[in-house]
């Protein structure tokens, strides 16, 4: 009888301390950033496409009707993850800030995203009109924005890098699909002098079949020499490697998504020493999705795969019992919420244990990055302050294949 008392009781203490330990573990503060939802092509995806600006309501480049709704969903799924639980059930400004990229997509997106974390779309409880909008910030310029939109910036030191380096695999790709190089340069109108950016600028096709737009039967085409696989089929794995071919290496990598990851690594030290503010609990990024695969190379975690509409990327900080800080890393995409572990690290990982594993792929100022890119820091400056004032998003009509997959 004894024995068994003894037992009992010393499996109760045990099961008190464990219980104990796992339930003081709360979170901190949570980053987050996704890539923005469904748009409207920037332009035809080859010369013979019928399917111009006008098939567009909100006309090229712009956020749809289902690319808002991608978003709103994405706000749901942080609602039932954080909202009363985490924040506050509205919207406080002292908790939350979120800044996008200065796209006109990237800023629907996150409006998009708000009205599904706050409900914003339905009545208050009250019975009252509509609940007041969430403040979306943007970074203030287009062309220089190291933090939310690397892929569109000057970065001479990274384009040499990629000539030097990374530029022969377009050229292996040309060569290994000769048959359908000459066959595409027939049939979409680029002529002879069609190019592997100009193959994987057709995937872009997609954005019109989402909207019930009929295409050509020659997509459908079958190739045996390519493995049985469609015109389609092989324009898409075309375009799937020719973008990460875009953050291959570390150099390339860093140069496109190493501002972000430091001012993420920063940001979890501040959480750690407890002097994070303003927001005390989450900062949200609407963005592309070129800044979060370069992102998810740099955090040594990317899965070889394309970004599709509205996926996030997410970091949560929590403190354990002894005042010990941890991460974990979430990868949001077509629904699924995936844990991502660092190399190095567990699925939680120490803030400093990450720190030091990962520091070496960030910048941790502008100045280092401009610097690094051999772009001038007056010159970058004037170029922000003319964004400010005003920018003409129609004065340069150049669109490059990095901003057609963005």
């Amino acid at each position: 009888m004894l024995t068994r008392f003894l037992f009992h009781h010393s499996f109760f203490i045990f099961s008190s301390i464990f219980f104990s330990f796992v339930q003081t573990r709360e979170l901190r503060f949570v980053q987050a950033i996704w890539r923005h939802g469904d748009r409207a092509p920037g332009k035809l995806p080859y010369p013979n496409d019928q399917y111009n600006e006008d098939y567009w309501p909100r006309g090229w480049e712009q956020l749809t009707n289902l690319g808002a709704a991608q978003l709103e969903e994405l706000g749901n799924f942080f609602r039932n993850r954080y909202v009363g639980k985490f924040v506050n059930e509205t919207f406080k400004a002292s908790e939350i800030y979120i800044l996008s990229s200065e796209s006109d997509r990237a800023t629907a997106s996150a409006q998009a995203f708000t009205d599904g974390m706050f409900q914003l779309n339905q009545c208050n409880s009250n019975g009252g009109a509509r609940m007041a909008p969430v403040p979306i910030h943007t970074t203030g310029t287009e062309d220089e924005d190291f933090l939310l939109k690397p892929t569109s910036t000057d970065c001479p030191e990274y384009d040499q890098y990629f000539t030097e380096n990374a530029s022969g695999f377009l050229n292996e790709l040309a060569t290994k699909y000769a048959d359908l190089y000459t066959f595409l340069s027939n049939v979409t109108g680029f002529g002879p002098g069609i190019t592997t950016d100009n193959v994987a600028d057709l995937s872009n096709v997609k954005r019109e079949m989402a909207h019930n737009l009929t295409q050509p039967e020659w997509f459908n085409q079958i190739w045996p020499q390519y493995d049985g696989n469609t015109t389609l089929d092989i324009i898409s794995e075309i375009d799937r490697q020719v973008r990460l071919n875009e953050f291959s290496s570390d150099n390339l990598h860093k140069f496109r998504g190493g501002f972000l990851l430091g001012d993420w690594l920063q940001r979890i030290k501040r959480v750690a020493n407890k002097s994070q503010s303003n927001p005390s609990k989450m900062l949200l990024y609407s963005s592309h999705d070129g800044t979060l695969l370069s992102l998810l190379y740099s955090l040594k975690v990317a899965d070889g795969e394309q970004i599709p509409y509205a996926a996030a990327v997410i970091m949560e900080i929590y403190e354990g019992d002894v005042g010990s800080f941890e991460v974990e890393i979430y990868y949001r995409k077509n629904g699924d919420l995936l844990p991502r572990i660092v190399p190095g690290c567990d699925q939680a990982c120490p803030v400093d244990k990450l720190y030091g594993i990962l520091k070496e792929n960030a910048y941790f100022s502008l100045d280092k990055v401009l610097k690094k890119c051999k772009v001038g820091k007056n010159n970058a400056d004037n170029n922000r302050d003319n964004d400010k004032k005003k920018h003409d998003k129609h004065k340069n009509n150049k669109k490059d294949s990095s901003e057609e997959n963005d």
